[in-house]
């Protein structure tokens, strides 16, 4: 059977042919035919890498098949898999969202079973539905992409069955296997249709997708917290509800109050804050007392911290232990146990940008957190130091800081090389809210550099002991003249000692020389003994050199000859003052702030006494002038009750109130400090002064007295009293007109409806023109002595003249109308003159020095230095603080420069202190309210 192959027979091919495609190729490494040499079966192998029967399929063919088998995989694998997907993304969503745990534990735990066995089911289905898919299947996908009736990838595979003997059935057949390949190379994978839509019309598939976003969203930003909470179920006594306290506490020196966050759990699930203020911890329990605390709901709003402040964190209740992380990279902080079961944690913040307190995986508290760093303050010059007219140095600073200064500085060191003194610190007063600008002045005439030159530099410290400072001023020092020449001479030669301190021995001389001449000092035992001592100290001085010690005792003999004992009651008030002040700052005891103020009070009384003793011109009875500009009434009975209210304010523990009252008192007793008792010229020009304004105020009178007397005369103004509906034209409306009764025996008939008499019109006129002239005239002497003792006249006794002269004229033409407002005029400018003849014989300028000597004309009880108050009768009056529009004192000297409580306000909180009191004291109340009165009484 071996004969040629016949015409149409392909013959077959050998196995070499078939790989090469062509008669006498190279052997294939296909291997063998299985035995019997029957054809191999399509699809037979391994799925992916069965070869195919004419060869191996090249790379990409190769890479097809296996993503095409891949889908296919997928495809069987989702359809049989979703049902328990679903399933489970049912599941996931309910552990996350935290439902779960707020179950009972034995029905989470069966949820939990349930949840557990129907996936488990599901993937046992999945697992006998899915089956492997097949090379065969994968090639017949990949195949399905040709067109229509093409196996390329199959054909590929085919073998030769007729003609191989056949020369052109070969050549034909290689062909078709190279037309094959080409077309199988072409193939491309299909993507992976799973067809569940069909299987799912309603699309019940994606419920767990949104179930599960939305509980993601819930439980951010701690979803696996939420995650493990729902896979750990409670069995047996559920745990007490989580309750989460936190105080927030700014430093004590930025005065904010402090913050509180409730947070309460169910069984470890966030729940909102209760919309009451949870009880403040009690006395001696684990956290501090928040009566004043802001309380803050639980949300997203910021919460801001100045740095140094402390968070107290106190959790109750839940399982397991607590954790507190503040951010910014810092580690999470684990509470500590307390004794009653409780967890604690109390720490200071420098940094931070989020507090989150959690427990067991659960969220309790989660705030942002900015943490605002403490600001150095700054303090800077707002006018150049200057000498005032009293000696003292005048200061004007302004002082800024984020939370308030609470403390500032004056550095006083030498700017030239003074060898003797010693450098000062001198605490100055602090801006009334810690910000803004100060005005002060300080007395450093007994200062060993007073009349040179001094460098000044301001420094300002905040609660947080950062301290800034301000730019180096250089300045003089003022210094303090002394009227007594002794005194003067004594300053003199401690003077030259503190810029030459080896001049000891000379300075020595100089002081025996004073003391062997003791009328000087009017035999002054005391006086005596302190100069003889100084010289002595000096002439053995080591090495011939003076020192601080030295100059200390030159100062007080030199004030003892200025002022006497006045200096002692002035020192003694100064230090009871610096006492009160210290106690207020420290919070000291009650019973100690007593004892400090009753030493104020009796300090004050002696300084009052020794003023007395000293000038006696000031028993004079007072006079009833109006107010000169730059002037203040203080009395006695001011001061005492400015003491009555800082002892109140003392006794009801509002001590910042006291603090801000003793500021006022303060301000009030500069002035007692600063005066000194008058020389002999001095008490003669004040004696001069009070008889020029006892004249003033005569012709004052006299004056008021000729402008009723005009008026009566004038007939059209008695006519126009008569006329209803018309009222005089007052051309001074400042001035209040007395009443105008009819004269005794009939004189003023212009209400009995008779005609004046002519010829008696004529004589009254004249004598009130002669009146006139006589006050004019003595207006004129006054204004010659005033001028003669101040070297300047008030303008306003000029224009009193003029009004005087123009009335004059006036009543010499018989117009008795135009004569009386003339006389008004004059009338209202001696009274604004008063207050500026006072105002020039108390100045600088005045008479004897007055005004150096800083104390008033002698019975006005007026002060110089206080808020300007032109004269009472003038345009533009203003009564001064603490005074009724009359200026009258209404009860307190106090400004608004400062809140302090009023009056009313006092009695109202004695009144609240006495109903703490009583009810602490009733037996039947229980002990929780007992305990909670105790406290709110504790501070007084």
């Amino acid at each position: 059977m071996d004969g040629p192959p016949r015409r149409g027979h392909m013959p077959p091919m050998s196995d070499d042919q078939t790989a090469s495609g062509r008669p006498g190729s190279a052997p294939s490494s296909r291997p063998p035919p299985p035995p019997g040499g029957g054809p191999r079966r399509r699809g037979s192998g391994h799925p992916i890498a069965a070869r195919t029967g004419s060869g191996s399929t090249s790379p990409p063919v190769g890479l097809a098949v296996a993503l095409s088998w891949a889908a296919l995989a997928w495809e069987r694998a989702w359809r049989a898999l979703w049902p328990a997907l679903t399933l489970l993304g049912v599941g996931l969503a309910a552990l996350v969202s935290g439902v779960l745990p707020r179950l009972p534990g034995w029905l989470h735990l069966a949820v939990l079973l349930a949840l557990a066995g129907g996936v488990a089911a599901l993937l046992l289905q999945a697992g006998r539905i899915w089956r492997c898919p097949t090379r065969a299947e994968a090639v017949s996908r990949l195949e399905g992409g040709a067109a229509p009736g093409h196996r390329p990838l199959t054909a590929a595979r085919d073998t030769q069955m007729l003609g191989r003997d056949d020369a052109l059935s070969r050549a034909l057949w290689a062909r078709h296997q190279a037309d094959m390949r080409a077309r199988a190379q072409a193939l491309r994978p299909r993507p992976p249709r799973p067809g569940l839509a069909a299987r799912d019309p309603r699309a019940l598939r994606f419920v767990p997708l949104l179930l599960l976003f939305a509980a993601l969203t819930m439980a951010w930003p701690d979803p696996l917290g939420r995650l493990v909470a729902g896979l750990s179920p409670r069995l047996g006594a559920p745990p007490p509800p989580a309750v989460a306290q936190v105080w927030i506490t700014p430093p004590a020196y930025t005065g904010r109050a402090p913050l509180y966050i409730h947070a309460a759990t169910d069984e470890g699930a966030p729940a909102a804050p209760p919309a009451g203020d949870a009880p403040a911890p009690r006395s001696g329990s684990a956290g501090p007392e928040t009566p004043d605390a802001a309380r803050q709901p639980v949300g997203p709003t910021p919460l801001v911290l100045p740095a140094g402040g402390s968070v107290l964190v106190l959790l109750r209740g839940g399982s397991g232990p607590g954790t507190l992380d503040l951010g910014a990279g810092q580690p999470e902080r684990p509470l500590e146990i307390t004794g009653d079961g409780g967890q604690r944690l109390d720490l200071t913040v420098s940094e931070g940008s989020r507090l989150r307190l959690t427990q067991d995986g659960a969220v309790l508290v989660d705030r942002p957190l900015h943490v605002v760093a403490d600001l150095p303050p700054e303090v800077a010059w707002a006018a150049p130091p200057e000498g005032d007219d009293r000696g003292r140095l005048a200061l004007s600073y302004r002082a800024v800081d984020d939370h308030g200064v609470t403390g500032v500085t004056l550095a006083v060191r030498a700017a030239g090389d003074q060898a003797l003194g010693d450098p000062a610190d001198l605490d100055l007063s602090v801006p009334p809210d810690g910000v803004g600008g100060v005005e002060a002045a300080r007395d450093l005439s007994a200062h060993p550099w007073a009349g040179t030159a001094v460098a000044l530099r301001l420094t300002a410290e905040d609660g947080a002991a950062q301290t800034g400072a301000s730019e180096q001023i250089d300045v003089i020092l003022p210094e303090r003249r002394f009227s007594h020449p002794v005194a003067q001479a004594v300053v003199d030669l401690r003077r030259a000692l503190v810029m030459r301190p080896d001049r000891a021995h000379a300075a020595a001389q100089g002081l025996l020389g004073l003391a062997r001449d003791p009328a000087a000092y009017d035999d002054r035992l005391a006086v005596h003994l302190g100069l003889s001592t100084a010289a002595a100290r000096l002439a053995f001085a080591p090495d011939g050199r003076a020192r601080t010690e030295d100059l200390a005792l030159l100062w007080s003999i030199a004030l003892a000859l200025e002022d006497g004992t006045l200096t002692v009651a002035r020192d003694d008030l100064q230090a009871a003052r610096e006492a009160l002040r210290e106690a207020l700052e420290r919070d000291a005891p009650r019973e100690e702030i007593e004892r400090r103020l009753a030493d104020l009070r009796e300090a004050l009384d002696r300084m009052m006494r020794e003023l007395a003793e000293a000038m006696p011109l000031l028993d004079m009875p007072p006079m009833d002038l109006p107010m000169p500009q730059g002037m203040e009434m203080v009395s006695p009975e001011d001061i005492q009750r400015m003491m009555d209210r800082l002892s109140d304010l003392t006794e009801l523990g509002a001590d910042e109130a006291a603090q801000a009252m003793l500021d006022q008192l303060e301000r009030m007793l500069e002035r007692l400090e600063s005066a000194r008792p008058p020389t002999r010229a001095e008490m003669e020009a004040m004696a001069r002064a009070n008889e020029m304004m006892q004249r003033l105020q005569e012709l004052a009178r006299r004056q008021r007295a000729l402008l009723d007397e005009t008026f009566r005369a004038d007939p059209e103004a008695a006519e126009r009293r008569q006329t209803p509906g018309l009222s005089l034209d007052r051309p001074f409306p400042d001035l209040p007109f007395p009443s105008m009764p009819p004269r005794p025996g009939g004189n003023d008939r212009a209400g009995d409806g008779q005609s004046p008499d002519p010829q008696r019109q004529s004589e009254t006129a004249r004598d009130l023109q002669e009146r006139q002239r006589a006050l004019r005239e003595a207006l004129e002497d006054l204004m010659a002595d005033l001028g003669e003792m101040t070297d300047q006249v008030p303008e306003q006794l000029g224009e009193a003249d003029m009004a005087m002269r123009e009335a004059e004229r006036a009543l010499s033409e018989g117009d008795t109308g135009a004569a009386a407002q003339a006389q008004g005029r004059a009338l209202e400018a001696l009274t604004q003159g008063q207050g500026q003849a006072m105002g020039q014989m108390m100045g600088p300028g005045g008479p004897g020095g007055m005004g150096m000597m800083g104390l008033p004309l002698p019975g006005f009880g007026l002060q110089p230095g206080g808020p300007g108050m032109p004269g009472q009768m003038g345009p533009g009056f203003r009564p001064g603080p603490g005074r009724d529009p009359f200026n009258r004192p209404s009860g307190g000297v106090d400004d608004d420069s400062v809140d302090v409580p009023t009056e009313p306000d006092t009695r109202r909180a004695h009144e609240i202190l006495r109903e703490l009191r009583r009810r602490a004291n009733e037996p039947e109340r229980p002990a929780p309210e007992k305990d909670y009165l105790d406290r709110l009484m504790e501070p007084f």
